[in-house]
């Protein structure tokens, strides 16, 4: 999953029932449906209705957009230890949990007469939604959707609550052709840094296309363009697989300056279709780079490409090279590759390479598999105690 958890919030094993219920079960318990002959006028209706009942002055006012295949936002993981919500401003590339229903909720505010917040939500997940009512817009077809988000975007000079970013994420989540051209137009704009970076960095997110990557290489390779933004724009970039960026990141690697830049450069190639020759370039690197963090995410990346090659390069790594640090590298490289790959060389390791620190790397990447053939290793390693 692209971007990671980095904000999940346990909750408790409850939800798996509520998930398969019907999305309109939770709109006819907690949903006002608004009518109007299109957004602009079921807004309108919204406010006039929610501005006679409101509950302490505040409402939302929603509506339901199509969504584009294969990303999920606002959805469940359920393991042993419980429930895990991710529901944060990234999207997850995994098709276990894609959410093809979601809805854009939008708090008014009557004191201020104003949009104050939006959010995204999974139309599959029961929300409280802060108690408050929900004005209902129904599904709205791209087009009016699309609009009504730019204009909350071309507004951002006005935009005291932040409403133009969380549009621009909305944006992004549309299953529309239009969307690569919006974010596109938001990157070239002189728009405020941070929402310039973030359009930046979801056209990461966004179907592969040679006019992304061709504005993304360009950002890159700009000298006037800031820090932040050439970092967002080769972020975006390495998450292209085409066999033909290859060269595009290989390049990008000799002439990029910055250690940082190299490294986001070097996962370009790391996750690239032409696996053959992206093992070999960054075996090569691993092997002839001068700068030990430069070989370190070398050899990390090698763990991203499956076939013997890599996993040849990794093992001769652990096994032959002198600097442990590049060795418990290589080690942790390995997590990367399937079980049956993985295990029966870590156990190798773990249990009779001749350096202390890359066997403890071995044993603390055998315990996060829970793999039988790990459990049965550490039950030997205790019984000789």
């Amino acid at each position: 999953m692209s971007h990671g958890l980095t904000r999940k919030a346990r909750i408790g094993s409850l939800t798996l029932l509520l998930m398969a219920l019907p999305v309109f079960a939770f709109q006819q318990k907690t949903f006002i449906p608004v009518e109007g002959a299109n957004l602009k006028a079921k807004i309108d209706n919204a406010v006039a209705a929610g501005k006679a009942n409101a509950v302490n002055g505040r409402f939302w006012i929603a509506y339901q957009f199509e969504v584009r295949p294969g990303v999920a936002v606002d959805f469940e993981i359920v393991n042993g230890n419980g429930v895990y919500v991710w529901n944060d401003d990234s999207i997850a590339s995994d098709a276990r949990y894609e959410t093809r229903e979601l809805g854009l909720f939008m708090m008014y505010d009557t004191q201020r007469e104003s949009v104050i917040r939006a959010d995204i939500y999974n139309l599959r997940r029961d929300h409280e939604y802060g108690s408050y009512p929900v004005y209902w817009a129904g599904r709205i077809t791209n087009e009016e959707s699309l609009g009504y988000l730019k204009s909350m975007v071309d507004a951002a000079g006005q935009d005291p609550n932040n409403l133009a970013s969380r549009a621009i994420y909305a944006i992004s989540l549309h299953d529309d052709a239009r969307v690569d051209p919006m974010l596109m137009e938001f990157v070239r704009r002189p728009l405020q840094d941070s929402l310039r970076s973030q359009a930046i960095n979801l056209l990461g997110t966004t179907p592969e296309s040679q006019a992304k990557n061709t504005l993304l290489s360009e950002i890159t390779r700009n000298n006037q363009e800031n820090t932040d933004a050439r970092r967002s724009a080769l972020t975006a970039l390495s998450m292209s697989r085409s066999a033909a960026m290859l060269p595009v990141f290989e390049n990008l690697f000799e002439t990029m300056p910055a250690r940082e830049l190299k490294r986001v450069a070097l996962r370009g190639v790391g996750r690239n279709d032409n696996s053959d020759a992206a093992a070999t370039y960054l075996i090569r690197v691993a092997d002839t780079e001068k700068d030990i963090e430069l070989r370190k995410s070398a050899i990390a990346n090698l763990g991203r490409i499956a076939g013997q090659k890599s996993l040849g390069a990794l093992t001769s790594t652990i096994d032959g090279d002198t600097d442990v640090e590049l060795q418990k590298q290589a080690v942790l490289a390995l997590a990367r590759r399937t079980k049956d790959e993985s295990i029966p060389i870590l156990i190798r390791v773990a249990r009779n390479h001749p350096k202390m620190p890359v066997r403890k790397a071995a044993i603390q990447v055998l315990g996060q598999t829970h793999d039988e053939r790990a459990i049965a290793f550490f039950s030997e390693l205790l019984s000789k105690d």
